[in-house]
């Protein structure tokens, strides 16, 4: 009898450890949507307690490489993650077609990077010969190319840490065709997201994967559909649309974090990997503000901003013009006009002699704050590097494009110079353009108007406008947007920006 017993504690001893869980603690510290901050920039907060602004300054490639250098150091078992769109934003990428970039995060050595849309700013072939430089894994899942008949880039990474086997996959926004300008993605197709994130799981599984992580740049959305979806994906690190999450977001049992935009912060994800359940046991997820006075910065990584940003800087600091009043890119209403576009729309109209003038908002990536006006101002507020396209429509197409224009996302939503339109967003589409003038006059029933905007938008007419470009002749002009920018303020010297109703909402009127 005591035998028996014997045998039988035994055996609900070895139950009860069999169902205790093995909990492995990792840490996943990830950024997105740097986008070329290389040196540190100010912030202004409006303190709670006073309610005085406080100014400081934050981020910056040394900056930030000093806080993931503290946390790395800090955590058992740290992972860095980066959600992509690392180029574009400053002169020295755009200078460098992003090399500069690869180079910095050589320093910063993410354990995997996905590729975000603006990294095929400068051609796809371009990006690819930066893949040989970087000494990190470049993700991207969904990114085929025909010509080659291979995947772009590598589609997935596994990190073995303390025990956990984590698998990553790197899926990039599946309509990148529509947010770059085309003749920068010859040959590349988008696979379907699904499909791809389905094999790369059961790839994972087969691999004796514990935790399951995509690293995406498409947005929360987008992200919030993909845990619906495929719930064994245990956490989504975001990119793409500059939230700061400062809780990470639950789907079903997907964890989703986002850190804003421009190295502001970093995310620190604090994980319990149970690697008996393949799962995630418990998480706690912040955000922590990268205040330069709060870490000491990176010196090799201070050291290399210095010499790609320096010879640089004279010429960027060159004042060339005072501004009155701010120039604010994104108003209360985004789906509105905006004092900048006014002002880059009557000027891109001046120099092309065009009877209207578009510029897609998003192409305006900042505002600018009363005072002078610097060469690098206007680099940071577009630095795409895009040419001014010209071409013809008739009174008709006009209207449909204005018709459309009045549903479109803020993704494809464009300021307007030369024309004057008011619509009704509470109509059903096709019926909100309740008026259009352009050169203050009625639109004339057959006539032909000029338009100049740039060749982003015109290499993705269907989407801002819904019309085919086939019927359209294109001419190119010989000047960088940027430059005819500089030119304008450097005539105009002192600018004082308003909004004048050439965009007007009949139903955002109360």
């Amino acid at each position: 009898m005591k035998t028996q017993f014997k045998i039988l504690f035994f055996v609900l001893l070895l139950s009860v450890a069999a169902a205790q869980p093995k909990l492995v603690p990792v840490t996943i510290l990830h950024w997105n949507d740097f986008h070329a901050q290389n040196e540190p920039y100010t912030v202004t907060v409006k303190s709670r307690e006073t309610g005085r602004d406080t100014s400081f300054t934050v981020a910056g490639t040394a900056t930030l490489l000093g806080y993931l250098n503290k946390y790395r150091r800090e955590s058992p078992n740290p992972v860095l993650l980066h959600a992509g769109d690392d180029f574009q934003g400053t002169p020295v990428s755009s200078l460098t077609y992003g090399r500069s970039q690869i180079e910095l995060l050589n320093l910063l050595k993410p354990d995997a990077m996905t590729l975000g849309n603006h990294e095929f700013d400068y051609g796809s072939e371009k990006l690819r010969s930066y893949f040989p430089l970087a000494h990190f894994p470049i993700l991207a899942a969904n990114v085929y190319d025909t010509i080659r008949h291979e995947l772009f880039a590598q589609a997935t990474r596994i990190i073995k840490t303390g025990g956990v086997t984590i698998g990553v996959i790197g899926l990039t926004h599946p309509r990148l065709e529509t947010i770059v300008i085309r003749d920068s993605l010859v040959g590349l197709v988008m696979l379907d997201i699904d499909s791809v994130a389905t094999n790369h799981i059961r790839a994972f599984r087969q691999q004796g994967v514990d935790l399951i992580v995509a690293v995406t740049h498409m947005g929360l959305r987008s992200d919030s559909l993909l845990a619906m979806n495929h719930p064994e994906i245990d956490v989504i690190v975001s990119g793409h649309d500059h939230v700061p999450l400062f809780t990470p977001k639950r789907v079903n049992r997907t964890i989703i974090v986002q850190a804003g935009r421009w190295g502001r912060y970093v995310g620190k994800l604090d994980l319990q990997v149970d690697t008996t359940e393949d799962s995630v046991y418990s998480f706690a997820g912040r955000l922590i503000e990268t205040r330069t006075s709060d870490i000491t910065p990176d010196l090799m990584a201070e050291r290399e901003v210095e010499r790609l940003v320096g010879d640089l800087r004279a010429a960027m600091e060159e004042v060339i013009g005072e501004l009155k009043t701010p120039w604010v890119r994104s108003p209360e209403r985004r789906r509105s006009e905006s004092n900048i576009g006014s002002w880059q729309t009557d000027a891109m109209r001046a120099y092309a002699k065009t009877d209207i003038a578009i510029q897609n908002s998003t192409g305006i990536r900042t505002g600018l704050e009363a005072g002078p006006i610097k060469v690098g101002d206007i680099w940071r507020m577009n630095p795409f590097g895009n040419y001014f396209v010209v071409f013809e429509v008739d009174e008709k197409t006009l209207r449909s494009m204005l018709e459309f224009q009045s549903s479109v996302s803020t993704q494809e939503w464009c300021q307007v110079g030369g024309v004057r339109y008011t619509f009704d967003s509470r109509k059903l589409a096709g019926q909100k353009v309740q008026s259009v003038e352009v050169g203050g006059k009625s639109i004339e029933e057959g006539k032909i108007y000029t338009v100049v905007t740039n060749n982003y938008v015109t290499s993705n007419i269907p989407a801002h406008f819904g019309i085919d470009p086939k019927g359209l002749k294109f001419r190119m002009l010989p000047a960088m947007d940027r430059d005819v920018f500089i030119d304008a303020v450097r005539q105009q010297k002192v600018i004082s920006s308003f909004t004048d109703g050439r965009i007007l909402d009949l139903g955002a009127i109360r």
